[in-house]
């Protein structure tokens, strides 16, 4: 800006100001410059992040819930199974056997065999076919670490049973892991409606019990089946 002083002819100064207006700057180029001003102090003012250690250890996998075989039709229990006919202790294959009280095969029988007299069923019978299937079955559960109805051979419940003897009319088998005591075991199968189901088929006569300890068990296994 210029200013210059001139005087008129009454002896009074008079003053004019002159100059050159510039542009405001335009409103991208300042909201531009503002951007990078505040990029520049973020980065200068950042925080290292403190180091928060090792990673966590990973959580085991979720428990296996108990699978099923086979699995139910729905409706009422089997109703129970008529008078043994001459020669029916031989059915199956072999006769069935005691147990000595206090073992776990035996306390399993015994627990299966209170829920069944609640239902109305006959109790069942441990039988060594069974038992040497379901044995067999838990020893194999326990080095894979998984439960299931299949076994390493592709083989069906039904199938390990024949296999090792037995002559199987009907059957069903229920599985569990982690159950310390028999009754604990059969306590699981009963709070579920479809291996409770299993339990109390009336027409089955004979059972089998596999229980062997490994991570993750003990790994139980109980076949249930009425024989030809």
């Amino acid at each position: 800006m210029n200013v210059t002083e001139s005087e008129d002819g009454n002896g009074k100064a008079n003053f004019n100001m002159t100059g050159t207006r510039h542009p405001a700057p335009a409103p991208r180029a300042v909201l531009g410059t503002l951007t990078v001003l505040t990029v520049l102090m973020a980065l200068c003012t950042a925080a290292v992040p403190a180091w928060a250690g090792p990673p966590p250890e990973p959580r085991p996998p979720a428990p296996y819930r108990a699978p099923l075989w086979p699995v139910p039709e729905p409706g009422r229990w089997q109703p129970a199974p008529g008078p043994a006919a001459p020669g029916a202790r031989d059915a199956g294959g072999g006769r069935p056997h005691k147990t000595r009280p206090g073992t776990a095969d035996s306390r399993m029988v015994a627990a299966v065999n209170r829920e069944r007299r609640k239902a109305g069923c006959s109790p069942v019978r441990q039988h060594r076919a069974l038992t040497r299937a379901a044995r067999g079955h838990s020893a194999a559960m326990a080095r894979s670490g998984r439960l299931t109805h299949t076994g390493a051979d592709g083989s069906s419940p039904a199938d390990r049973m024949r296999q090792a003897g037995y002559r199987v009319a009907s059957a069903g088998e229920n599985l569990t892991a982690g159950s310390d005591g028999a009754e604990a075991a059969v306590a699981v199968w009963m709070r579920s409606a479809p291996h409770r189901h299993i339990l109390l088929t009336c027409r089955y006569t004979h059972a089998g019990v596999g229980r062997v300890k490994g991570s993750g068990g003990p790994w139980w296994t109980l076949d249930l089946a009425s024989g030809r």
